[in-house]
């Protein structure tokens, strides 16, 4: 699974050597058009070329500069594993790309830092999760988003009871006894009606997966949601030891359960608990706003970027603002185009909101909450 993670996009920013070309472009994924994504990228390499010469830059320094890039256009076994986008992002010292899940429309924007809002879109739109199925007979862990599931090979993890703890199955040594005079009527203790002993065996193999699971999942950042019956999703609960599992489950034996299925489901609970988050983060802001702790002016929220003031940041996909910040009077002067010393503002707000450890979240404009354009919660 080509995962985008926090982490790529701070690299992004870090760097310092400029001009810096960040590409979109939308790709197919079969069929008989795969190979227009290389038409596309010619174009817009060509386009930056263009932008470079037309405000007096060196020629020769910008084609070194793209050079990997037309070497990206011409390789067919590239196009013809593609996804439904493509972003690229070239420099003097890089040459990043990452094949997304989502249609970018084509743009090429040439500037003193990458263009990231596009990627922080998908991030905030298209999260990443692990599922965790459980059960006594198979554990599986997955890994999906809103448009694909992989299966995590556990290899070297005994993955169910009986070769975790080296016994039988421990559904042949349930124990029980009679309850009152009649033998008829046996009384099963502890969890799922089985026995105390069974109980504590479940237990244990809990414990076992929940030491060595996340040693499986690379990306740390990224939530968790468990799949099993109640009792079994509640054992593992108090062993674990992921640091981003989710309250809600997927309930019920999933042993059964196909990986898609699993994967709906749990987008079900990944939706719901990010929309509670944005939701949060827009009724803390219109409570706060008046006193002066948050803002929707965009002057204001670049200012308040500079100086590492913002906790949140929500913006939308569709907005670009070009000016340039002048450091001595805090003011940024507007411009109507993109210039050579220009910058998308919103997208430095972005770049400056993370370098101070806040968090960006980017939405379609008609899923901004309550009509906001973009707004801020300041720390200070």
């Amino acid at each position: 699974m080509n995962h985008l993670t926090k982490e790529n996009v701070h690299k992004l920013i870090d760097k310092t050597l400029t001009p810096c070309i960040s590409i979109y472009l939308p790709t197919e994924k079969a069929g008989k058009d795969v190979m227009k994504g290389k038409i596309l990228l010619k174009n817009l390499l060509r386009d930056a070329e263009n932008f470079h010469k037309e405000h007096g830059k060196q020629e020769i320094e910008m084609k070194n500069i793209l050079k990997p890039g037309y070497e990206l256009a011409e390789d067919t076994l590239f196009w013809q594993s593609c996804d439904e986008g493509l972003a690229l992002f070239i420099s003097d010292d890089t040459f990043e790309y990452y094949k997304m899940p989502v249609k970018f429309q084509e743009k090429v924007t040439v500037a003193d830092n990458f263009q990231i809002i596009p990627l922080l879109s998908v991030l905030t739109n298209n999260k990443d999760f692990y599922i965790l199925s459980l059960s006594q007979k198979k554990i599986r862990l997955f890994q999906g988003n809103s448009f694909d599931i992989e299966e995590i090979d556990l290899k070297d993890l005994p993955t169910n009871l009986e070769d975790a703890l080296q016994i039988d199955d421990p559904d042949r040594q349930l124990q029980s006894h009679a309850g009152g005079t009649s033998s008829s009527q046996s009384v099963f203790h502890g969890y799922g009606g089985g026995s105390e002993d069974n109980k504590n065996k479940i237990i244990r193999f809990m414990q076992k997966i929940s030491d060595s699971i996340t040693n499986y999942m690379p990306y740390k950042d990224i939530p968790l949601i468990t799949a099993g019956v109640e009792y079994i999703n509640s054992i593992y609960r108090e062993t674990n030891k992921y640091p981003n599992l989710l309250k809600d489950t997927i309930e019920g034996s999933p042993d059964n359960m196909k990986p898609k299925e699993l994967r709906e489901k749990a987008q079900t609970i990944v939706d719901a608990h990010y929309r509670k988050n944005i939701n949060n983060i827009t009724s803390k802001f219109n409570d706060i706003k008046d006193k002066g702790n948050g803002t929707e002016i965009i002057s204001d929220i670049i200012a308040a970027s500079y100086h590492g003031r913002i906790s949140d940041l929500v913006l939308s996909s569709d907005v670009e603002v070009w000016g340039l910040f002048d450091n001595n009077t805090q003011i940024t002067n507007f411009m109507d185009k993109h210039l050579p010393e220009s910058q998308d503002m919103l997208n430095i707000a972005a770049i400056n909101t993370l370098k101070s450890n806040g968090n960006v979240f980017v939405l379609p404009k008609d899923d901004l909450p309550d009509k906001h354009h973009q707004f801020a919660l300041f720390r200070y």
